[in-house]
């Protein structure tokens, strides 16, 4: 009884919201259950000629750009040596962990035989892009959860860890970002190949390129939602200041990323681009009100001391990126004759799986010791953290 009292006292302290999603990774669970256990073509809306849908567009497609912050920011600290940052890291790379954690787990889901998904690691197609990003993102996700084991380390208190930890730290975030480069550039090589299929206006031999300097937009801005959002709900301290700098980087990336999407568009492209009115109102959407827009924004000095705008210009740009993700994954390769809608149990995983990651950010938070910052275990003993 005092278990069960205790659990219920636990449950009854968390936020509405927590609560929430706590119903949706339940539900998402339950219908990922009745995806496995009656298959892919009774449960979703998938078909030949649309094989990649929901799950792929935003599970994979889009989420891994959204957790680009962790080698983004671990590049920025600790390869250019901008320490005032630091404090920003370790958010960034719980965000980054579990971001590429669901990315796995949306492809179990999507895959027609997920028991088959360890072939990869003995069946190598060295020809094939797929297999390079497999093997990247289970790479880079095992790179984030050894880089994870820090705090988890001095929640617990294991001195020797910890200082092992701190000797590879370095040398974990050089490789993470090497592996973050070629996996964000290469899951768009995936649609270099769609001469025919992919719209004009999303189609050209950049892809890559454009892939990864979005990413890294996107990874910086997901940092300011989250730094802004754990100071207001979680109260964890305002790092205004420390943003102010990470938001003078903005305006360089979106704007060379801007440039060159133009210039590869009117160079590169070499086929009518504006032939659809809906195709030019979902680029028209997409570059006006989720890049333009915002590079715009964080241009103005006055951001700086703006919270809520802020908040605001972040959260456009990573509305700009999610459209395009789903621009070139779904929207711009889709048959007018033959139009896609995920199903009912697609649209709830994929909640599910969003639900997951924002309420184990809020659980790892509450319990262990991402925002501090320690000097060495032998110089200062470790306290026994608790966030309840």
């Amino acid at each position: 009884m005092s278990a069960a009292r205790s659990i219920s006292n636990e449950f009854n302290s968390y936020h509405w919201f927590v609560k929430l999603m706590m119903m949706l990774v339940v539900v998402g669970a339950v219908s990922a259950i009745i995806r496995f256990v009656f298959g892919l073509g009774a449960t979703t809306n998938l078909s030949d000629r649309y094989p990649w849908g929901l799950w792929v567009s935003f599970d994979i497609v889009t989420a891994v750009p959204l957790a680009a912050g962790a080698f983004t920011l671990g590049a920025i600290v600790h390869c250019f040596n901008i320490k005032k940052l630091e404090p920003l890291v370790r958010p960034a790379i719980v965000t980054g962990f579990l971001g590429y954690s669901l990315v796995c787990v949306g492809l179990l889901v999507d895959l027609g035989q997920p028991h088959k998904g360890w072939h990869v690691l003995i069946h190598w197609n060295l020809q094939s892009p797929m297999f390079e990003v497999a093997m990247c993102v289970l790479a880079y996700t095992t790179v984030l959860f050894i880089e994870f084991l820090a705090p988890v380390a001095e929640k617990f208190g294991w001195k020797l860890s910890i200082r092992v930890l701190r000797w590879f730290e370095l040398p974990l975030v050089i490789l993470a970002a090497s592996i973050s480069t070629l996996h964000q550039s290469s899951l768009w090589t995936f649609f270099v190949i769609a001469v025919d299929k992919l719209h004009n206006l999303w189609y050209n031999p950049l892809l890559p390129l454009l892939f990864f300097m979005s990413a890294i937009c996107a990874g910086i801005c997901i940092i300011i939602l989250e730094a802004i959002s754990c100071h207001k709900w979680m109260g964890q301290p305002n790092e205004d200041e420390l943003l102010a700098t990470l938001i003078k980087i903005l305006p360089w990336t979106i704007g060379a990323y801007i440039i060159v999407r133009i210039l590869s568009m009117i160079f590169l492209g070499g086929r009518p681009v504006f032939d659809t009115p809906v195709m030019t109102w979902l680029f028209a959407v997409e570059m006006g009100v989720g890049f333009i827009l915002p590079f715009i924004m964080f241009s103005r000095m006055s951001i700086q001391n703006n919270v809520r705008f802020m908040g605001s210009a972040a959260a456009l740009l990573i509305f700009g990126v999610i459209m395009n993700r789903f621009n070139v994954s779904m929207f711009g390769m889709m048959d007018p004759n033959e139009i896609y809608f995920p199903s009912m149990i697609e649209s709830l995983v994929t909640l599910g799986i969003i639900a997951a990651h924002i309420l184990l950010f809020v659980v790892i938070a509450r319990h262990f010791p991402i925002f501090e910052h320690h000097t060495e275990p032998e110089e200062h003993p470790l306290p026994a953290y608790s966030r309840s």
